[in-house]
């Protein structure tokens, strides 16, 4: 691979990995999450941008 083609390949794996870490820590912090077991609008949120960016790096 190219330098180029690899540095795009690391920015959407770079963009995968940040989408998982903000999906994973938001329950940690949001009350609503924790004690009702479920995703708020903001944690189906981060899940989606999560989604979307595996789906783009597949593409």
């Amino acid at each position: 691979m190219t330098g180029q083609v690899q540095a795009h390949l690391d920015a959407g794996e770079r963009a995968v990995q940040t989408a998982y870490s903000a999906f994973i820590k938001h329950p940690q912090l949001c009350d609503p999450c924790r004690k009702e077991g479920a995703d708020c609008p903001e944690a189906a949120r981060l899940r989606q941008a999560w989604r979307d960016a595996r789906a783009a790096v597949a593409a």
